[in-house]
């Protein structure tokens, strides 16, 4: 039995977390540690003793942290401290309440009795669960303790309007026998999008990882390995959308180094960024080389995206250009575009972070002409690959997922069968 067993609420944010050590160097540990009088296993208090272990391993000097030694009865009576301690102290988010709803689902409470111990309505409790990924209990215990045989949920979504209803259709339809549960619309899409992600990195495996046509070409990879032969200042544009994640981040600066690298001087690198974190991203492409040259934004329509750590309705994708040496213009530039659309899930049906192709369009004309080589490290659904085959530019680029390579590789196929007719392209490769 290991001490995490009990610590059912989410880690805290790097930014609280950051908040916490901050406050425990200065003032020390002030809420004590509770521990298991029985064990001595920590049952509250994670947090405060790990900072209070990483500022002591860094040689500062706080005072010995406070304990509280406690004796349960049971796992039970652990599990009800530990929530009682915790749900009032901490200001949890919908997506935080919902993992503890989650775990406590898992450990085969009821819905009523989850209700009352987290302090929300059962209909809540409900919605909390839509699209959660768990092994169900066979039994659940109500808040009556007495337990009861699980009954296995429907699959089922609640939706509001005649357009939902017909996305929910085809959600479900789409998912078949891995719809189970009580599911969301929005996380019903997800596990689409996910599901083919899937579909795609098993047929990928059967074909080459390498696939071309007459002015495009796809590497499946890391970019700092597979397009490692792109020959130095030979490429006229980087239009790209990295990760933004925690774990996306630090490659802003590789990327940084590589278009430094490939670029030709003075030319540009389009990289979409996060907002969240776009100052660390905008100092990792700096170190990696390139030089700042504008920031331009795609203006979001429709659903905005809510930053709820810091309580900001996202209506703007941010899009930094940046220049390899000295920028040396060719052109106005417009640095404002607008996304159509209502940018809900149904419009990103590839991946996830799917962009709108118009605003990838826009960009692609704003930093090369007709015939240049425009290359993205980073494809996900092929959105900028796409853009650029429509402009007109030669194309490269990879991902370190094969999925991506192969949904990258149908939607050109299937973008060049349909104009074929017109402009007399062919579409290269197999275009099953």
């Amino acid at each position: 039995m290991t001490a995490e067993r009990w610590q059912l609420l989410p880690p805290l944010t790097d930014e609280e977390y950051a908040s916490l050590t901050a406050d425990i160097a200065a003032q020390g540990v002030l809420v004590p540690v509770v521990l298991d009088a029985a064990s001595g296993e920590v049952i509250e208090g994670h947090h405060r003793l790990r900072a209070w272990t990483e500022l002591r391993a860094e040689g500062v000097r706080v005072p010995e942290y406070p304990k509280q030694m406690l004796r349960f009865q049971s796992d039970d009576d652990r599990v009800s401290f530990v929530l009682a301690a915790n749900l009032f102290r901490r200001h949890l988010t919908k997506e935080q309440r919902a993992e503890v709803v989650t775990r406590l689902r898992a450990k085969g409470w009821s819905l009523r009795r989850i209700g009352e111990a987290v302090g929300v309505e059962e209909i809540t409790v409900r919605r909390d669960l839509e699209g959660a990924t768990f092994v169900a209990p066979e039994r659940i215990e109500g808040a009556d303790r007495k337990t009861y045989p699980a009954r296995r949920p429907r699959s089922t979504i609640f939706v509001s309007s005649p357009r939902d209803a017909a996305r929910a259709a085809k959600a479900l339809q789409a998912l078949g026998d891995d719809a189970s549960g009580l599911i969301g619309l929005t996380r019903a899409e997800e596990r689409v999008r996910m599901a083919n992600l899937s579909r795609m990195r098993v047929e990928a495996a059967a074909r080459p990882s390498e696939h071309s046509g007459e002015t495009w070409e796809l590497r499946t990879g890391d970019f700092r390995e597979v397009l490692a032969d792109l020959a130095e200042q030979s490429v006229d544009a980087v239009v790209t959308d990295p990760p933004y994640d925690n774990e996306g981040v630090p490659l802003y600066e590789p990327l940084g180094t590589f278009c430094l690298r490939v670029l030709k001087p003075g030319r540009l690198a389009v990289v979409y960024a996060g907002n969240l974190q776009l100052d660390r991203e905008m100092s990792l492409l700096e170190r990696g080389g390139l030089t700042y040259m504008w920031h331009g934004v795609n203006v979001l329509a429709g659903r905005h995206t809510r930053v709820r750590v810091r309580m900001v309705f996202g209506q703007h994708r941010s899009v930094l250009l940046y220049s390899a040496g000295p920028y040396r213009p060719r052109t106005w530039l417009n640095d404002v575009t607008f996304a159509e659309g209502r940018g809900g899930p149904e419009e990103r049906p590839l991946h996830p972070w799917q962009q709108a192709l118009e605003p990838v369009r826009h960009w692609v004309r704003q930093v090369s002409e007709p015939g240049e080589l425009i290359v993205d490290p980073f494809l996900g659904s092929g959105t900028t690959a796409v853009a650029a085959v429509m402009e007109g530019r030669r194309f490269i680029g990879c991902d370190i997922d094969p999925g991506c390579v192969e949904t990258t590789r149908r939607r050109l196929l299937a973008f060049l069968i349909e104009e074929a007719p017109t402009h007399g392209q062919q579409p290269d490769g197999d275009a099953s």
